[in-house]
């Protein structure tokens, strides 16, 4: 006997039933909404791209994570692991038909060769909004960014929710102020700071040589909450980068303060680091606090040098992006969302009752689509209870027969399928029905 290949999906690959997705559609169109209202405009890429172009400017993690495409000798394609480097490849190639600031969003399928676990895939849907500047780029995007963020999940409705930022300058400032060596490791330590004891976070910084008086000036720092430049001013640091760090957050809180959303949904925190090594500015964290386990469900921030491996051009660029697909498996897990329980699209099934009247059917099927109503024609050979049923399991609310009396007629019967009533229409008469 010839064995039986398994049906299911591979470790790490979401699939969906019709329900889970058409709640995962909502949530996506959502997204593109607020992304359109505010003036971004939609655009795609290969998920398949040159591997060089990839890892350009990256680093850390993501040369094991990448997940390569082998053939023959040829190693120097991959799939894409996230939607910001290949924008910036493309913002160079096509850089004279563009216009700046760049502003666009994408949503698509990125890959990471990570281990799969609860809510970690290996493929997944991103939502990435990205402003690309041409030289220069207002610092105050940074907070057009975090701003469209809150708006974002309001309008969600997913809960009391909380936006944490940070300046990578100020930790770059405070690293150089403490003649740090190693700052690369340090940051990624630093960005597990919410997951780790004190404790753990000493060691760690041990194992990377740090000395007590570094450790303590970093610890200083990541606990500290300052609200205004006196509280930086406190902290005992003093070079041209710190500066500019302290410059670039006064403008952000500045535009902040003045939008009209509340101020308790945006908090400075210092030990947000984010772990990819092309941010070099404002960076940004998005958690929902009724679910702090989730983790952060928004993420992004200020990119000044991302396509330095494609031109030397300055294209600074501020980004953000959601990983829906493992938002959407924690919110299902957690019950915030459920499954939709409409089966279908259609409003009304057609059902010829022979032959004859399938030219009626179509017909009528191409003036309900053109006023824009949802149906089908059943082409089914069976009987006319099965038929029926069909419509029933599926919670189809019409039903539209059509016999030879009807086609002759020109008066069709729609039948309402919650009580049974009936009623003889023209075509024009239905559609009038149908769009109360």
């Amino acid at each position: 006997m010839t064995k039986q290949i398994s049906t299911k999906p591979l470790s790490g690959y979401m699939e969906l039933n019709p329900g889970e997705q058409r709640t995962f559609n909502a949530l996506l169109d959502t997204i593109r909404s607020v992304y359109e209202q505010n003036g971004f405009i939609p655009m795609d890429q290969p998920v398949v791209d040159r591997t060089d172009a990839l890892l350009a400017n990256v680093g850390g993690d993501t040369t094991k994570e990448l997940i390569r495409i082998e053939r023959d000798d040829d190693k120097t394609q991959a799939l894409r692991f996230d939607l910001t480097v290949p924008l910036s490849r493309y913002v160079v190639d096509k850089y004279g038909e563009l216009t700046f600031p760049f502003r666009r969003y994408a949503i698509g399928k990125v890959y990471r060769g990570e281990r799969p676990q609860a809510g970690r895939f290996r493929e997944f849907y991103q939502c990435d909004v990205d402003i690309i500047g041409n030289e220069t780029l207002s610092v105050r995007h940074d907070a057009e960014a975090i701003l469209m963020i809150a708006q974002l999940f309001t309008k969600l409705g997913l809960g009391t929710f909380k936006i944490r930022w940070n300046n990578r300058k100020l930790i770059n400032g405070l690293f150089e102020s403490l003649a740090i060596k190693n700052p690369t490791e340090v940051l990624r330590i630093i960005d597990k700071k919410e997951k780790l004891s004190e404790v753990e976070l000493v060691t760690l910084f041990e194992k990377e040589g740090l000395v007590e008086k570094q450790i303590e000036g970093v610890l200083e720092f990541i606990n500290s909450t300052p609200e205004d430049v006196a509280a930086f001013s406190a902290i005992n640091v003093r070079n041209e980068t710190w500066d500019e760090g302290v410059s670039e957050w006064l403008k952000v809180i500045s535009v902040i303060e003045q939008s009209s959303l509340p101020r308790e949904l945006f908090e400075f925190t210092p030990s947000i680091a984010r772990g990819l090594d092309y941010y070099t500015g404002t960076v940004f964290e998005t958690e929902l606090v009724d679910y702090p386990e989730i983790g952060s469900v928004c993420s992004g921030g200020r990119y000044d040098d991302l396509a330095s491996a494609f031109t030397t051009r300055k294209l600074p660029g501020v980004g953000m992006s959601i990983g829906l697909s493992r938002l959407f498996d924690q919110l299902m897990k957690k019950a915030i969302l459920k499954p939709s329980e409409q089966k279908t699209n259609s409003r009304v099934v057609i059902i010829p009752l022979s032959d004859s009247e399938m030219s009626a059917a179509l017909q009528l099927q191409s003036q309900l689509h053109q006023s824009n109503i949802a149906c089908e024609i059943s082409f089914a050979e069976s009987k006319l209870d099965k038929r029926m049923s069909y419509a029933n399991k599926l919670g189809i609310p019409y039903v539209v027969l059509i016999g030879e009396d009807e086609a002759t007629s020109g008066s069709y019967t729609l039948r309402d399928m919650s009580d049974g009533s009936e009623q003889k229409l023209s075509p024009d008469n239905i559609v009038t029905e149908l769009q109360k």
